[in-house]
């Protein structure tokens, strides 16, 4: 499906669900001989990301998740269509330095990861949040973020890994649209900022900062929104484009908030032009003199 863009967009054409550039079948994707990375691949987007790269051909799938039944769940479904596939199943929560270490271990040589993990607080205002609930947030949608580089960064492909940590769009969106959601979506901003560092410090992986769309999830039911009368994503688009964005052709995106709406042919032909852009900068305070 294609519509007008219901936000501001880097391309003229908005996507809402899977098209032929990004169908996990399309050769172009191909996954074949690749070790895949997935957390949060119990449910959800992360569920249909693990799908996503089974159909692509990727060799093996790292499923990486708190609840081990969803996992194994997960793991059935691909299996008994992708035989070739193999896939392990890791009960983990990913705040946990020690045992990501062990999976890490135990993984060796990856081609992708896809940080699918997040925890959204209780909305509420800042001042009157749940603490402990409010810091989870920062936990596992930031901390989460560099003990998985900390540990799986030694043994990324040489030649061609991608990191896509996910955010949420509503980050780039006013403050006063989305009172009592600064636990998730500071968190979430503060993520991206990392990866711009941890693309400039590592330019041998591809980080992008990846908004995997509006998509009906248990985390877009806890923020309070309901999904009747807003531009929503399937989770196809969600995989279907985060696919394309680990392939030799995105590294452009290294170091970027990329949108799984955006269009990835019009997006390619932007390329030279958006090398100062996707970035968080404080607006009006130009540093040009920076190279």
């Amino acid at each position: 499906m294609t519509n007008k863009p219901p936000y501001p967009s880097l391309t003229p054409t908005w996507r809402n669900d899977i098209y032929p550039a990004i169908d996990y079948s399309n050769p172009c994707l191909n996954q074949a001989g690749n070790t895949i990375i997935i957390t949060g691949a119990g449910s959800g987007i992360g569920r249909e990301t693990a799908l996503g790269f089974a159909t692509a051909g990727a060799a093996h799938l790292v499923l990486i998740g708190r609840t081990e039944a969803s996992l194994k769940e997960v793991k059935t479904a691909i299996t008994a269509i992708y035989t070739n596939t193999k896939v392990s199943v890791h009960p983990a929560d990913v705040t946990d330095d020690f045992v990501i270490k062990e999976i890490a271990s135990a993984v060796g040589t990856w081609d992708a990861i896809l940080h699918c993990a997040a925890h959204f607080n209780a909305p509420s205002p800042a001042a009157t949040a749940d603490i402990d609930d409010y810091w989870r947030a920062y936990e596992v949608n930031l901390k989460s973020l560099l003990i998985l580089a900390k540990h799986f960064l030694p043994t990324a492909n040489p030649t061609h890994s991608a990191f896509l940590a996910y955010t949420g769009g509503a980050i780039v969106m006013p403050t006063q649209m989305l009172v009592g959601m600064s636990g998730y979506l500071v968190s979430k901003m503060a993520l991206a900022k990392t990866v711009e560092f941890l693309a400039l410090e590592n330019p041998h992986v591809v980080f992008i900062a990846y908004h995997p769309g509006m998509v009906d999830t248990k985390i877009f039911r806890k923020s309070g929104a309901e999904p009747e009368g807003l531009p929503m994503d399937t989770a196809r688009l969600s995989a279907g484009c985060a696919i394309w964005a680990t392939l030799p052709e995105a590294r452009f995106l290294s170091g970027k908030v990329v949108w799984a709406n955006w269009d990835v042919e019009e997006m390619k032909g932007m390329k030279d032009g958006i090398a100062d852009k996707l970035t968080f900068v404080l607006q009006g305070w130009p540093f040009g003199n920076v190279g």
